[in-house]
């Protein structure tokens, strides 16, 4: 009868470690899709912010470029001459208007001024370009389908969100 008694307080251990496996697997599967749902949350507020940053440089930009007695080519205040950049990737066109632009727009060049005015590589924010039909916009979109554009000319910039209210 011991060893019966044995057996069954051995084979009851086993169940009440087997329970307690299940239910950490159950929390932690539950905590793991709250996590990978805040994650996507965040990366949908990526353009939000980078929108808000974007304002923020064009302004600064606009006041370097009147301080600075309207130049057509500008180096940001910003930006750090490197000893392996050349100086012709320092500098920023300025359109008449004192709005950041480019010379020949296409996609290459409207994300070498994004990385000029926001510091960011698009690949890795998962951004994709296009540039406007009359070529004087450059459009940048998530993945979740919300829209940056800015108006070269301009400066004008259109922020367009697929956020449901």
């Amino acid at each position: 009868m011991q060893q019966q008694q044995k057996a069954d307080g051995e084979l009851m251990q086993v169940y009440a470690k087997l329970v307690a496996l299940i239910l950490l697997l159950i929390v932690l599967a539950i905590l793991g899709f709250r996590y990978l749902g805040s994650v996507q949350q965040v990366s949908a507020q990526g353009l939000v912010v980078e929108h808000t940053r974007l304002l923020n440089v064009l302004g600064m930009i606009k006041a370097q470029w009147l301080a600075k007695g309207r130049p057509e080519m500008m180096r940001l205040d910003w930006q750090f001459t490197d000893v392996t950049d050349g100086q012709d990737q320092q500098l920023v066109k300025i359109s008449y208007g004192g709005w950041p632009t480019v010379n020949n727009v296409n996609e290459s060049s409207c994300e070498q001024l994004w990385q000029q005015l926001l510091g960011g590589d698009t690949r890795s924010q998962q951004i994709v370009i296009e540039v406007g039909p009359k070529r004087d916009v450059c459009s940048y979109i998530a993945n979740n389908n919300d829209r940056i554009s800015y108006q070269l000319t301009s400066g004008r910039v259109i922020f367009l969100t697929n956020e449901e209210i």
